[in-house]
């Protein structure tokens, strides 16, 4: 095996990026294809915890726990009280190979996916809508939360489970 392909698997992916989906959007539970990069700093097991607090109501403090001896899966906390992770996925970083060759790492990217209510109420209370929309809706957004809820423990955490979709008719 290649020194650099064993280095590699070693490492953490290089790359990490977060998407973020809305309880109360418009299209709720649909995954973002918008992508964010994080501000990253490093805190150690001996750094004292109260740094990881959020400074102030809009910041939000994200916590991606890596073991470098590979005994425990990655996992990601939210410290903060309007968001929630629902899940950690790790993919191709397309063209990041070809950036970099006399420094090779692992070209892989942890993509977090994070949820809020946004702390508003949803305007469609008022508007009139079909019971079958209106159920779809509910499903959708438990789906995202069941997610967030079943996250660190859910087996397979590195795979987007799918939504309910719209049922189909049948023409007879």
């Amino acid at each position: 095996m290649d020194s650099d392909v064993v280095h590699e698997m070693t490492q953490p992916p290089y790359y990490i990026l977060f998407s973020h989906s809305s309880i109360v959007a418009s299209n709720p539970g649909a995954p973002s294809n918008t992508l964010g990069h994080p501000t990253i700093q490093y805190h150690y097991a001996n750094d004292s915890p109260l740094a990881l607090w959020p400074q102030h109501a809009n910041e939000h403090v994200l916590v991606l726990d890596y073991d470098p001896t590979g005994t425990k899966q990655p996992a990601v906390q939210s410290m903060s009280k309007d968001l929630a992770v629902s899940s950690l996925k790790v993919e191709e970083a397309p063209g990041a190979a070809a950036a970099s060759e006399s420094d090779p790492k692992n070209d892989r990217m942890y993509i977090v996916e994070t949820t809020a209510s946004d702390g508003i109420v949803d305007g469609s209370l008022g508007d009139r809508k079909s019971a079958r929309s209106i159920v779809l809706q509910y499903k959708r957004r438990n789906a995202i939360l069941r997610r967030a809820l079943l996250y660190p423990d859910t087996p397979g955490q590195l795979s987007q489970p799918s939504l309910p979709v719209s049922p189909q008719r049948s023409e007879s």
